[in-house]
């Protein structure tokens, strides 16, 4: 990606992630995180090449990885970046992700009533984990 786009990007998302989680995200941090590459099953995902794989991602490392240590609100950021992958890019993985925060609390208010529509959505995106969920298993 270059410069500008980044710069542009990064500005949406810091805004974006202020206005939705209250958490000021310096422009540095905010730089290092969407100049972040992921290698999924071989190949390299950046915020350019796959936007939804990208912020689901992202969202897993900032949760489970060494950004947790370094992010300010880490769950919320996390939750953020789930949404964004989820709402956004209708990345399925991102919508199991985001139902997963609903479900539990993390990064946001647990809402289980609101982590079964993005279940549901995920599974009807084809991603397995939210297919196999008990309450979709016919009996």
């Amino acid at each position: 990606m270059d410069p500008e786009a980044r710069r542009r990007a990064c500005v949406e998302f810091r805004a974006k992630l202020t206005r939705d989680t209250g958490t000021n995200l310096p422009a540095a941090d905010c730089a290092r995180l969407l100049s972040c590459t992921f290698t999924v099953e071989g190949e390299e995902i950046t915020l350019q090449s796959d936007p939804g794989l990208f912020y689901t991602q992202l969202g897993w490392a900032i949760t489970d990885l060494a950004l947790a240590r370094v992010i300010p609100d880490h769950m919320k950021v996390s939750w953020f970046c789930y949404r964004e992958a989820a709402e956004v890019h209708k990345h399925p993985e991102g919508m199991d992700r985001l139902a997963g925060c609903y479900f539990v609390g993390d990064g946001v208010r647990q809402d289980t009533a609101q982590a079964v529509v993005w279940y549901e959505k995920a599974a009807e995106l084809g991603d397995a984990g939210s297919q196999s969920l008990p309450w979709r298993v016919p009996c």
